[in-house]
C-alpha cells in the first residue's frame, strides 16, 4: 500500500507540472557594425534576461540553448505539456544621437513572428533606452505569461476499495472457452471455403510491393517495381516553393547598389588631367533576411556580429538537382562591372571589381581598364549530404574607385552603368569590350 501511494503521488506531481515559457534571448544585431556602439549587443540581451530572470513560469535561454533546440527540434516534446518556446530578435543602429532599435518576437514552434516593435532612445540616456526595451518586450511576452494567481496543486485519485470477484463454476469457466474456440475455427473455416470457390482471395498468398517479407530460411526478401519512380513529398511542396523563392532571390539579385555622383578634382600642376572619384555602397537586401526569418522554417541558425547563417534540412524541403547543382557549381556568384559611357554611348573606362588574378593582368588599348578587389560576397551557400547552409553576411561595403582622364573625356562624360556578371559570363562580356 505505501509503495502505491508513493507512486500515485510521483505521476500526480509529474502530470500537474505547470507549462513553461522558454524564452531565447541572443544578443542583439548591430545593423550598420558601428563599433562605437557594439557594446549595445550584449548590453541589451543581458539586460533582458536579467530583467525577466525571476520571472515565474519563464525560464531564459541563451545562444547556446537555442543551437540545441534547433539541432534537435525533438526536445520540445519533454518539455511541459503546452509549453512554449519564444525567440527574441532584436538589431539596431545609430542616426546621430539617436537609437533605432527593433525586436521580434518569434514563436520556434511554428516559425512565425508573433509580433514586432520599433523603438526610438537617445543615445545619452541609456537608462531610458533600456527602460523602454523592456517594457515593449513585456507587453510582448505578457500574454503568454502564465497567472500568478494560480498555484500548482497535487491532485491525489480517490482510493476506491476493489470490488469482491465473485467465484465461479469451474466448469462453466471451461465451457465458456470451448465455445469461443469452436466459434473461432468456424469463421476460418468459412474463410477457407470463400478461397476454394474464387470469392475471395487469400491475403498470405497474394504478394504485396514494397513489403519486406521473412522466410523461415532466415532470408529477407521485398518485391518492388523498377517502373516505380521515387517521387517528391506532397507534403513538403509548400515549404519548397518558399524556399525556391527565396534562394532565387539572394542567386539572381541579391544586393542592393548605392552609386553617388562622381567628384572631379582638378590638378594643380597639370590643367589637362582630372582624377574622377567615384563612390559605391554595397548592401544586402533587408527584405531577403526578412523572408528568411519569417517564413522559412529553418532547423538552425547562428548569428556573431554581422554574420547570419541559417540550416535548412532536407527533411523539410524537395530540393530539386537543378537547384542544387547551380549552387554546387558555383554559377550564383557574381561581380560587380562598372562602365562610363561618353556622350556617343561608348564606354571609355571599365572597372571590373573581381578578385580573380587573370582579370588583374589584363590589358586594354580600346578603354581605360582597371581591376579592383573592394567588393567581396556578402552571402554563400554549402550543401551537405542531409542540408543546406545560408551565410549572409549583413553589412555595408563603401567601394571608392578613382582613375585619371584628359580633361576632353571628362567634358564628354556621360553616364555610368554598374551591373553584376556572373563568374561565368566574365569572359564573355569583358572580352568585347577590352
Amino acid at each position: 500500500m505505501r509503495k502505491t501511494l508513493i507512486t500515485l503521488l510521483f505521476i500526480s506531481v509529474i502530470a500537474a507540472r505547470q507549462p513553461i515559457v522558454y524564452f531565447y534571448v541572443i544578443p542583439f544585431d548591430n545593423l550598420k557594425d558601428d563599433p562605437t556602439i557594439e557594446w549595445i549587443s550584449s548590453g541589451l540581451s543581458d539586460m533582458v534576461s536579467n530583467k525577466f530572470k525571476n520571472e515565474p513560469g519563464l525560464l531564459i535561454q541563451n545562444k547556446q540553448d537555442l543551437e540545441v533546440i534547433m539541432n534537435d527540434r525533438s526536445l520540445m516534446l519533454k518539455q511541459p505539456i503546452a509549453s512554449r518556446n519564444l525567440l527574441l530578435l532584436g538589431k539596431y543602429s545609430r542616426q546621430l544621437e539617436k537609437i533605432n532599435i527593433s525586436v521580434q518576437l518569434i514563436d520556434l514552434a511554428t516559425w512565425e513572428q508573433i509580433e514586432s516593435k520599433d523603438i526610438a532612445a537617445e543615445y545619452s540616456d541609456i537608462s531610458k533606452m533600456k527602460s523602454s526595451v523592456a517594457e515593449n518586450i513585456r507587453s510582448m511576452i505578457s500574454f503568454y505569461l502564465p497567472s500568478k494567481s494560480g498555484g500548482v496543486s497535487v491532485v491525489l485519485p480517490k482510493f476506491i476499495e476493489p470490488n469482491p470477484v465473485l467465484a465461479r463454476d469451474p466448469v462453466t469457466v471451461k465451457s465458456e472457452m470451448i465455445t469461443k474456440n469452436l466459434q473461432q475455427e468456424f469463421e476460418k473455416l468459412e474463410e477457407s471455403m470463400d478461397v476454394l470457390l474464387g470469392l475471395k482471395e487469400d491475403e498470405k498468398l497474394k504478394p504485396k510491393n514494397d513489403v519486406t517479407l521473412f522466410d523461415n530460411g532466415g532470408e529477407w526478401t521485398m518485391d518492388f517495381s523498377a517502373n516505380q519512380m521515387v517521387e517528391e513529398n506532397p507534403a513538403l511542396k509548400p515549404n519548397t516553393e518558399l524556399l525556391k523563392d527565396v534562394l532565387n532571390k539572394l542567386i539572381d539579385n541579391p544586393y542592393d547598389v548605392v552609386m553617388k555622383k562622381p567628384n572631379f578634382i582638378y590638378h594643380k600642376d597639370d590643367d589637362n588631367y582630372i582624377t574622377v572619384q567615384f563612390h559605391v555602397t554595397y548592401s544586402l537586401k533587408d527584405e531577403i533576411i526578412k523572408d528568411m526569418l519569417n517564413t522559412l522554417p529553418y532547423t538552425g541558425i547562428e548569428q556573431n556580429g554581422s554574420l547570419t547563417i541559417f540550416y535548412f534540412s532536407k527533411e523539410s524541403f524537395n530540393l530539386s538537382e537543378e537547384l542544387t547543382n547551380r549552387i554546387v557549381s558555383g554559377s550564383h556568384r557574381a561581380v560587380p562591372i562598372i562602365r562610363f559611357f561618353n556622350k556617343q554611348g561608348t564606354p571609355i573606362v571599365v572597372v571590373a571589381d573581381t578578385p580573380e588574378e587573370q582579370w588583374h593582368s589584363k590589358k586594354s588599348e580600346k578603354v581605360l581598364y582597371l581591376p579592383e578587389n573592394q567588393f567581396s560576397p556578402m552571402i554563400d551557400f554549402t550543401v551537405g549530404g542531409w542540408s543546406l547552409q545560408v551565410a549572409m553576411e549583413t553589412v555595408n561595403i563603401h567601394a571608392k574607385y578613382e582613375f585619371i582622364l584628359p580633361m576632353s573625356d571628362v567634358e564628354n562624360l556621360s553616364n555610368v552603368s554598374l551591373k553584376f556578371i556572373s563568374e561565368n559570363e566574365l569572359k564573355n562580356f569583358l572580352e568585347p569590350v577590352l
